[in-house]
C-alpha cells in the first residue's frame, strides 16, 4: 500500500460523526487507542460510513462534569445536588441549562435572575427589553406574571380549573405586580349551535340567577333635601356641604311642621352659593336615579327573556293532541284518468332540516342568530383577587390567535364577564394603574366596572382606549371621577364619546374640587379622536377653570368645527393657569383665525408642550408656537433668575456677574485642583516605608558588640559616635548646603585653595 497518499483515509464529506466530550482524560485515552493509518486504508474501512475518530471539538460541548450538570438540570430544579451548589460555575451552568417553557410551579421558586430574564425575552412582545440591563427590571415578576397569563389564556372558555389556579396563584402572588392579558378563548361553535338550530320561540337557557334588589329612587321633595344621607348615597357620592354660620340676630319662620332659619346678614352671593349646591344635589340625584334605571331595565329583560323560555319549555313539554281519526269514504267510481283525487302525502320534515340539503333555510338560520355579546362568556376574570399586591392589570379582549380564521363573537365579551371581573377587581386595594383597551364596551358595561373602582382609593391610572364608547356613558364616566382621591390620568382616546360625556366629565372634577380644594388634581385627560361635538370644549371650560384639575390635554383629531374649537382654546390658553400640555395636532384650524390662538399662547407663561401639526396653520405661526413654548420652557427651569430680573438693580447686578463660559470652566479647573492639593496627605506611603526602613538599618548600625561583651572602648570613639545624628531623617530635614564666599577670612580661603590643588 502506498503510504504517501494520505487523502484516503479522511472521512468522506457529508459522513455522520461522533461528538466526543473535551475531556482531557478521554482526549489522551483516545490517543492511545485510536486506530493507525494503515488500519484505515484496509479495503474493509473503505465503505465505512460512521467515523467515530472524526469527532467534533466544540467549546461548548464543555468536559463531561459539565454534561453531567446539564443533564441533572434536566431532571428537575427543586433539589440541587450538593457538588453543583458548592461550585459557582458548575450552578451557573445549571440555571443556563433550565429551559424557558418550564411548568411555573416547577420554576417559580427559582432566584437567578438571568434565567428569569431569558423567560421575559422568549415570551415577551416587547422587543425593547433586550436592551435592559439586568438590575433595570424586576425580571422574576415579570417572568411569572408571563407563564400564569400563558396559562389563563391557554385555559379554554367553557372550564375554569378554579382549585389549581387558586393554588398556584396562592404560591406565586408575592412575586407578581403585572397582568397583561390580551388573547382569552372564547367558547366553540358547538357552545352555541343550541342558538343557532333552535327556532326563536324555543329557545332555552339556563335558570334566572339571583340579582340584588336595585334601591328605589331617591325623591325630589325638600324633607328628603334635608334630610341626612343614607349609606349607600354616602358610599357614591359625596355630598356637598356648606352651612352658614348662625349669629345673634336672625328669625324662626314656622311653615307647618318646618322651621327654617334666615340669617339677616346673610349676602345674596351665599344664598346663590345655597342654590348651587341644591342644583347640583338634584343633577347628582338625576343622574343616580338614570344609573338606577338602567339596571332595574336590564333586569326586567333578564325576567322577561326567563318567563318567554318558561313558556316555550312548557309548550315542548306538553303532548300532542292525538290527530282525528278520519271515515273511510266510499270510493267513487273512476271515469277518467285525469279526474281522480289524489290526497297529497303527508309532511316529513325534510324541508324544515338545516343542513347542505336546503342551504336557504340553513343560511336564514345562520343569519337570524347574531352572537350577542349577552351568549359570549369568557372564563371567571375574578381570579385577579389572588394577586391582592397587584399594581398594574391590562386586559384586552382581542379573542384568540384567529390569523384568517375571524369571527366577532371572539370578540365579544358577557355582562357577566364583566360582573366577575369587577368582583375580582374590587379586592386590589394596592392597583394603581387599570386598562381595559381594544374591547366593545357599552354603557352597561362601565357603569358596572366604574363601580368597582370607584372603591380603589390607591388608583392613579385608568385607560379605556379603543373600546367603541358611546356618549350615553356619561353617567358611568362621573360616576368614576365622584371619589375622595382622584385619578392622576384619565385616558379616553378613540371612543365615540359626545358632549354629555365631557359636560359629566366637567361637573364631576368641579364637584371634586368644591369637595376637596386641597385634593390630588386630575393631570391627563385624553379626548383624542372623538366626535366630542362643537361646544365641548366650553362645558370643559366652565368645570375646571378655578380649579387644579386637567394640567395636560389631549384633543388630538377631535370632530368640531374650526372657529369655534379656536376660540375655546383660545380662552383656555388665557384662564387656565394650571395648564402645562396641550395636543390639538390634526384638528383643521382657520389659517387667518390662527393668530389669536398665537396670541393667546404668548400671554401663557406656563404651557411647555403645545403640538399644532397638521392644523392648516402657517409656517411663521408654528415657528412662533415653538419659539414660545422654549420660551417657556427657560423661564421653569429659571423661575427664580427670572424673578430676580423684573428689576433694573437685578438686571445690572446680573449683567456685571457674567462671564464667558471659558473663563468659568478655567476657574472651576483651578478651584478644583486647590482644594485637591489642600486635601492630600502630607507624606506618601512609600517615603513612611523608606524612612521605617532606614531607621532599622541605623539601629542595627548602632548596636555595640563590645559594650554587650564588657569590654571599654575608647572615649574618642564614643564621642565621635555621638557626633552623627540620631536618625537619617534628621539629616534628610536640614537645609541644604549653601556656599557664602564672605564668612571665611584670608587664610581659611588659602587653605581651602591648597587642599583643592591637592
Amino acid at each position: 500500500m502506498d503510504d504517501e497518499n494520505d487523502k484516503d483515509c479522511l472521512a468522506p464529506p457529508s459522513t455522520n460523526t461522533f461528538g466526543i466530550p473535551n475531556e482531557p482524560d478521554l482526549l489522551l485515552e483516545y490517543e492511545l487507542y485510536k486506530a493507525s493509518m494503515g488500519t484505515k486504508r484496509l479495503p474493509s474501512e473503505c465503505h465505512r460510513e460512521v467515523y467515530a475518530e472524526a469527532f467534533i471539538e466544540h467549546e461548548r460541548l464543555g468536559t463531561l462534569a459539565d454534561l453531567c450538570v446539564r443533564a441533572l438540570a434536566k431532571l428537575g430544579t427543586r433539589h440541587i445536588a450538593p457538588p453543583v451548589k458548592q461550585y459557582p460555575m458548575k450552578l451557573r451552568i445549571h440555571y443556563d441549562s433550565l429551559d424557558v417553557n418550564l411548568p411555573l410551579e416547577e420554576c417559580y421558586f427559582v432566584e437567578d435572575v438571568r434565567f428569569w430574564r431569558r423567560v421575559v425575552l422568549a415570551k415577551s412582545s416587547d422587543k425593547t427589553l433586550q436592551f435592559k440591563k439586568i438590575d433595570e427590571c424586576d425580571w422574576r415578576g415579570m417572568g411569572i406574571s408571563l407563564k400564569y397569563v400563558e396559562l389563563v389564556e391557554a385555559c379554554p372558555a367553557a372550564f375554569w380549573p378554579e382549585q389549581q389556579m387558586a393554588e398556584l396563584g396562592k404560591l406565586v402572588r408575592n412575586y407578581v405586580r403585572t397582568l397583561h392579558i390580551k388573547h382569552l378563548q372564547s367558547l366553540t361553535d358547538h357552545s352555541f349551535s343550541h342558538y343557532v338550530e333552535s327556532e326563536p320561540e324555543l329557545d332555552a337557557t339556563s335558570e334566572e340567577s339571583d340579582e340584588p334588589d336595585i334601591s328605589s329612587d331617591e325623591s325630589d321633595t325638600p324633607a328628603e333635601e334635608e334630610s341626612e344621607p343614607t349609606e349607600d348615597e354616602e358610599r357614591e357620592r359625596p355630598i356637598l356641604r356648606k352651612r352658614a354660620s348662625r349669629k345673634d340676630s336672625s328669625v324662626r319662620i314656622s311653615d307647618q311642621t318646618r322651621v327654617i332659619e334666615i340669617d339677616l346678614q346673610a349676602s345674596v352671593t351665599e344664598m346663590k352659593s345655597q342654590s348651587e349646591v341644591r342644583w347640583k344635589r338634584k343633577e347628582a340625584r338625576y343622574s343616580r336615579n338614570a344609573a338606577r334605571q338602567q339596571l332595574r331595565d336590564l333586569q326586567q329583560e333578564k325576567r322577561t327573556e326567563h318567563e318567554r323560555r318558561k313558556q316555550s319549555r312548557a309548550l315542548m313539554r306538553k303532548l300532542p293532541e292525538p290527530a282525528p281519526t278520519l271515515r273511510k269514504h266510499r270510493r267513487s267510481k273512476i271515469t277518467g284518468l285525469f279526474n281522480m283525487t289524489v290526497q297529497p302525502e303527508p309532511d316529513d320534515g325534510e324541508a324544515d332540516i338545516p343542513d347542505k340539503r336546503n342551504k336557504d333555510k340553513l343560511l336564514d338560520r345562520l343569519k337570524r342568530y347574531d352572537y350577542p355579546a349577552k351568549h359570549c362568556h369568557h372564563i371567571d376574570l375574578s381570579f385577579v383577587r389572588y394577586f391582592d399586591m397587584l399594581n398594574s392589570l391590562t386586559i384586552e379582549f382581542l379573542g384568540p390567535e384567529m390569523d384568517r380564521h375571524y369571527h366577532k363573537r371572539h370578540m365579544n365579551f358577557s355582562y357577566d364577564d364583566m360582573v366577575h371581573l369587577a368582583e375580582g377587581v374590587r379586592t386590589l386595594q394596592q392597583l394603581k394603574i387599570f386598562r381595559l383597551r381594544n374591547s366593545r364596551m357599552d354603557s352597561m358595561k362601565l357603569l358596572i366596572i366604574a363601580r368597582a373602582l370607584k372603591q380603589l382609593d390607591a388608583l392613579e391610572v385608568v385607560d379605556f382606549g379603543y373600546d367603541q364608547l358611546e356618549d350615553n356613558c356619561n353617567v358611568a364616566l362621573e360616576m368614576l371621577l365622584e371619589r375622595q382621591v382622584m385619578l392622576m390620568e384619565l385616558e379616553l382616546e378613540y371612543n365615540k364619546l359626545g358632549t354629555q360625556s365631557v359636560d359629566s366629565i366637567g361637573y364631576a372634577l368641579r364637584c371634586h374640587a368644591d369637595n376637596e380644594p386641597h385634593g390630588t388634581p386630575l393631570r391627563y385627560l385624553g379626548l383624542a379622536h372623538n366626535p366630542v361635538g362643537d361646544y365641548f370644549l366650553v362645558n370643559l371650560i366652565h368645570g375646571i377653570s378655578g380649579t387644579n384639575h386637567v394640567q395636560e390635554l389631549n384633543i388630538k383629531g377631535v370632530e368640531a368645527d374650526s372657529e369655534i374649537v379656536e376660540r375655546d382654546l383660545s380662552c383656555l390658553l388665557r384662564t387656565h393657569a394650571p395648564l402645562r400640555w396641550l395636543n390639538l395636532a390634526g384638528i383643521p384650524l382657520n389659517a387667518i383665525d390662527s393668530r389669536d390662538l398665537i396670541c393667546s399662547l404668548e400671554s401663557n407663561h406656563k404651557v411647555i408642550y403645545f403640538d399644532c401639526r397638521n392644523c392648516d396653520m402657517d409656517l411663521e405661526c408654528e415657528y412662533e408656537a415653538d419659539i414660545i413654548t422654549r420660551r417657556n420652557k427657560y423661564e421653569m427651569n429659571r423661575e427664580p433668575l427670572i424673578d430676580f430680573l423684573r428689576s433694573e438693580e437685578g438686571i445690572q447686578e446680573y449683567l456685571g456677574k457674567l462671564r464667558h463660559p471659558l473663563v468659568n470652566n478655567l476657574e472651576r479647573e483651578r478651584a478644583r485642583l486647590s482644594e485637591c492639593t489642600r486635601n492630600r496627605p502630607s507624606h506618601s506611603s512609600s517615603e513612611s516605608s523608606i524612612k521605617e526602613e532606614a531607621q532599622e538599618e541605623y539601629q542595627e548600625q548602632e548596636f555595640d558588640i563590645w559594650k554587650v561583651l564588657g569590654v571599654q572602648t575608647s572615649s574618642v570613639h564614643h564621642h565621635e559616635l555621638e557626633k552623627e545624628p540620631s536618625t537619617p531623617s534628621a539629616q534628610s530635614s536640614e537645609s541644604a548646603f549653601v556656599y557664602n564666599p564672605n564668612l571665611f577670612n584670608l587664610d581659611q580661603k588659602q587653605s581651602g585653595a591648597l587642599e583643592s590643588n591637592f
